[in-house]
């Protein structure tokens, strides 16, 4: 286990943090991409074929690294979701469908205990340390590291991210670029003008409200460079199965031209 505090006050210290989304439910390549570099990665339990009973093993495997902090995507804003990926040793959870203050507000209870929220109690966990020798120390320790990520995937959600965004205890107000883009009606076309125009107003509402943004998947260093300069700090390069296949279709591809097939 180590410190559960350093992403977060990464991004609370204004310095952009680079990770990936996690799919392949595959605790070797969360290891492997945990040591390769990334800041975080997001085990995606909304898209992703993980079982609740499984995140134990991607956390322990980007533990390896001992920088890499494992976060959870639940697939619904709901306090039993929040409370398994925390109680099994999750640095902190990124929570879908964002739509409202109210919601915000849910979720960052969820995130700690009494009395700054509403978590369930044990020790007797992996966040915990299965003991209950320092029931005050994992308290603080819970409550100072919890990452907060909420969604915005809609545009009423849209028009309110500034105020998401200062929900104490939300850290990172992430910008769902393809469900935004179908709410906006622009199905499957993220970087569509009107998609980009509207993320990179509601990026500088939740900037000026003194938050942190998330937002799009970046496939390449021209397009981690672009984030940047919207200012996201909150960076998902890619997605692990993509740059699996991106990696071995290139060389294939290359390879067939060569023998000329």
């Amino acid at each position: 286990m180590f410190d559960n505090h350093r992403l977060r006050g990464r991004i609370h210290a204004g310095i952009p943090v680079l990770g990936t989304w996690n799919t392949m439910a595959a605790p070797l390549a969360t290891e492997a991409m945990a040591l390769g570099g990334f800041d975080f990665q997001v085990v995606d339990l909304e898209h992703g074929p993980f079982i609740l009973d499984r995140i134990h093993e991607h956390v322990s495997a980007c533990e390896a690294s001992t920088d890499c902090a494992p976060l959870v995507r639940v697939p619904a804003n709901a306090d039993w979701m929040v409370l398994q990926a925390l109680d099994q040793g999750a640095h902190g959870v990124v929570v879908p469908h964002v739509p409202s203050v109210e919601s915000a507000q849910q979720l960052a209870a969820s995130l700690r205990y009494w009395p700054e929220g509403n978590r369930g109690f044990t020790p007797f966990s992996k966040a915990g340390g299965f003991s209950n020798r320092d029931v005050p120390g994992h308290v603080e320790r819970s409550n100072a590291g919890a990452l907060g990520v909420a969604m915005v995937e809609s545009a009423a959600s849209l028009n309110v991210a500034e105020k998401i965004a200062a929900v104490d205890g939300i850290d990172v107000v992430y910008f769902g670029a393809y469900d935004l883009a179908q709410d906006l009606g622009h199905p499957g076309q993220p970087t569509h003008p009107a998609v980009v125009e509207a993320i990179t107003d509601g990026v500088q509402r939740v900037r000026a409200a003194g938050g942190c943004a998330g937002g799009f998947v970046p496939q390449d260093r021209e397009g981690v460079a672009w984030v940047l300069e919207m200012g996201i700090g909150f960076i998902t390069y890619e997605v692990d199965a993509s740059i699996l296949n991106r990696h071995v279709n290139g060389m294939a591809e290359w390879f067939a031209s060569e023998l000329g097939r």
